[in-house]
């Protein structure tokens, strides 16, 4: 079984990356708050809205009509 790497066996540039990644995500649920919106995302099998008061809700797929 492999083992989960460590950031000190990633090359650098790898956690940097990771790194931004983070804080780009971090801003983006902030600025969603700030805002009053729900951020969305995807959580035991479902999608899943999370609201800026801590409350999460489970989000229904829409019907398509056929025809």
């Amino acid at each position: 079984m492999s083992q989960i790497p460590t950031p000190a066996d990633l090359p650098e540039i790898v956690v940097k990356a990771k790194k931004a990644l983070e804080e780009a995500v971090e801003a983006a649920v902030a600025e969603h708050w700030r805002n009053g919106r729900p951020v969305y995302v995807w959580r035991d099998g479902q999608v899943v809205a999370l609201h800026p008061d801590g409350t999460a809700t489970p989000v229904e797929p829409e019907e398509k009509a056929l025809g």
